[in-house]
């Protein structure tokens, strides 16, 4: 594993340096450790995980936007990925990221997977993105039996998994929370931009997740020309890590332009 820095925030790099490149950018809250079994999945590419500011080993890199982001992840792939080219997988606040890149910088990206973006309205969010959410929130992650149980209805499939999310969420701050979760929920407004980008975009949701998830696959479809719109079966937020076999096989068969093998697929 090589570590480094790029615009200030931390980087890693795993697998076969010499090989393509393919960016994983994690979700809101959650770290680069998110991608532990797609890393496992993809050792014969040259893999680079970011830690976005606010997270992990850039958690003293402040404000977090999802512009700056898509910035940073730019810079990161044209000093860092082999041909100043990557393929790039997001998921949440990442792959929100993601469909920011293609609207801003796209000559630098080969093929896209966007995992549960959210660009469309959610009532529940609406009450619970405020300062007193958030002050409650911090105060009860504070609790190790809190935090843990939480972990639990993540479905982490290990140690490394849980403990991780434990170490991130009891380092969390209130003025964190309200610029992390501002970001995701807050800017949903697709650019126009979009249709000048002619990168091959898979974009997903499972199809147990709210219905704004599942519409904004609809809406970032329509708005980017060769894009592709999948719901996984019997899946929620989590799938990245609950599905992780067959979200792996089925990043591989996108980015190499071969058909889908998975029979957890069904249409949007």
């Amino acid at each position: 594993m090589r570590e480094g820095k790029d615009m200030s925030m931390y980087f890693e790099e795993r697998g076969n340096k010499g090989a393509p490149s393919i960016v994983f950018i994690h979700g809101g809250g959650i770290g680069g450790w998110m991608w532990e079994k797609q890393l496992d999945e993809f050792k014969d590419y040259h893999c680079i995980i970011p830690h976005l500011p606010e997270h992990g080993k850039s958690i003293d890199e402040k404000p977090i936007s999802i512009t700056d982001c898509a910035s940073r992840i730019a810079e990161l792939i044209i000093t860092k990925a082999n041909g100043k080219k990557a393929h790039v997988v997001g998921h949440s606040l990442g792959a929100k990221i993601i469909v920011e890149l293609l609207s801003t910088n796209p000559d630098v990206v080969d093929h896209a997977v966007a995992a549960s973006a959210l660009f469309r309205p959610m009532a529940l969010l609406n009450l619970t993105c405020n300062s007193f959410t958030y002050k409650l929130t911090v105060m009860m992650l504070k609790s190790k039996s809190i935090v843990e149980l939480q972990a639990k209805q993540f479905e982490f499939p290990n140690d490394f998994y849980r403990e991780n999310f434990i170490k991130d969420n009891q380092a969390i701050t209130v003025d964190m929370l309200d610029r992390i979760y501002g970001e995701m929920y807050k800017h949903l407004k697709l650019s126009s931009n979009l249709s000048k980008a002619n990168v091959p975009t898979l974009v997903i949701a499972g199809d147990k997740e709210p219905k704004a998830m599942k519409e904004s696959v609809k809406d970032i479809v329509n708005a980017i020309p060769n894009s592709k719109g999948i719901l996984l079966k019997n899946s929620i937020h989590n799938f990245p890590w609950v599905v992780s076999s067959e979200f792996s096989s089925i990043i591989r068969s996108w980015i190499t332009n071969k058909p889908f093998e998975s029979e957890i697929i069904k249409a949007v």
